[in-house]
């Protein structure tokens, strides 16, 4: 089985995920068969531990999404078990120079590329013998550094030619942030920043990405030559739903209690 996501990069085609955050059979398996190019597991904004990340990735399975997990933090032992539980690849965060890129990848490929440690849990997505999935981890498994910091501006171009990048993901309100920006995407004065980071990525032909949130600023940047973005998730959509249907209630509540 060939990773879709990758394929469509490589195209040059642009693929939209959707945030997983609520371990929930019923929530899991709406997620698993709604058709996004691929689910991110958001291990460093949600209460998720190692059980809970493993319970989610089994309860998306099986699935036509590639199952991509953020990780907590660029750590070998974070991205062997997001993998060895049957991730289809890994966000790393706070991603801010070559060295520490290259730290991720070594982490997420076995050897010689890398050093992963072989224990895989879960092989059905690269094959059904642990032989098979050995001889395709390398290949498929995809590896997004994450862009937020003022460092990581300063070293992308070095960033940007490690061996193994698949794309990058921008982190708009860590980004903005560390220019001394208040946090909050589709402001005017981020869009510079990003801009530069998409001239940058075509450059050196890497996939573009961010935590887009909404289709508007998704269409805005995939114009533009962007590929990888995110729109939504769970929790938010129920808590927009909850929201929206609240404001239905009280206008209907309030007609009727004059």
């Amino acid at each position: 089985m060939k990773n879709k996501v990758k394929q469509k990069l490589k195209q040059g085609k642009a693929v939209m995920g959707a945030i997983v955050t609520v371990n929930d059979p019923l929530t899991l398996h709406v997620m698993a068969n709604a058709g996004f190019d691929y689910l991110l597991v958001d291990t460093q904004h949600a209460v998720i531990g190692t059980d809970t990340l493993f319970s989610i990735i089994k309860g998306l399975n099986p699935t036509e999404s590639e199952v991509i997990v953020r990780v907590i933090w660029n750590d070998r032992a974070l991205i062997n078990q997001a993998l060895d539980f049957g991730a289809d690849g890994v966000i790393v965060p706070f991603t801010n120079t070559s060295d520490e890129v290259e730290q991720a990848i070594t982490a997420a490929k076995y050897p010689p590329r890398g050093i992963r440690s072989w224990g895989p849990r879960y092989t059905d997505r690269y094959g059904k013998t642990p032989d098979e999935y050995w001889e395709n981890a390398n290949d498929q498994t995809l590896v997004f550094p994450q862009i937020e910091t003022v460092q990581a501006m300063e070293n992308l171009d070095s960033i940007l030619q490690v061996d193994g990048v698949d794309g990058i993901m921008i982190g708009p309100n860590d980004l903005g942030m560390s220019f001394g920006m208040n946090p909050g995407i589709g402001k005017k004065e981020t869009e510079p920043i990003f801009q530069q980071v998409l001239d940058k990525c075509k450059e050196y032909n890497v996939p573009w990405g961010m935590f887009t949130v909404t289709l508007e600023i998704a269409e805005q940047w995939f114009k533009k030559g962007g590929q990888i973005g995110v729109v939504g998730g769970d929790f938010g959509w129920v808590a927009q739903g909850a929201e929206d249907t609240l404001k239905e209630v009280n206008s209907l509540l309030k007609n009727i209690n004059r």
